[in-house]
């Protein structure tokens, strides 16, 4: 197997910033977590552990977020180590472990596939595209581990 190089990157995934350090939509595997840089053109404060969706507006670029607002959009990845302002960039995990809590109205989370519910939480999968597993259930109230596996 030959030796790769792989870049190298001034800081850290817990880095958050008003103007962007790398390309948007960079990817980078951290401790065996694949994260992608994207750009929060939302209204408010992407929090940890919430999932991100593309913006409808037509003036969003490809890796600009937002908090999913229904149940059922398609995720781009959820927001890890660290809050995103609006209007800043910063790493969402694209592959990996991250802690959740379920979608308001849903008692419980039953183990399995998953997928993004209201205000960035999880929910049933039933539509759209599942964000990924737990392998226990979720109380409501409570918060889990969800194994995330994006495109």
């Amino acid at each position: 197997m030959a030796n790769q190089l792989s870049p190298v990157f001034f800081k850290s995934i817990s880095n958050v910033s008003a103007v962007p350090d790398v390309e948007l939509g960079t990817e980078r595997v951290e401790s065996g977590e694949v994260y992608r840089y994207i750009y929060n053109a939302g209204g408010s404060t992407a929090s940890v552990g919430v999932g991100l969706i593309r913006p409808a507006s037509a003036f969003a670029g490809l890796y600009s977020c937002s908090v999913s607002s229904v149940s059922g959009d398609a995720c781009l990845g959820f927001v890890k180590h660290v809050a995103i302002p609006a209007g800043e960039y910063g790493w969402a995990l694209k592959a990996g472990l991250v802690t959740v809590a379920i979608a308001s109205g849903a008692s419980t989370v039953a183990a399995g596939c998953l997928g993004l519910g209201a205000n960035g939480a999880v929910a049933t999968h039933s539509a759209g595209m599942p964000v990924g597993q737990i392998t226990t259930q979720i109380v409501s109230g409570n918060s889990g581990s969800l194994r995330v596996q994006l495109p």
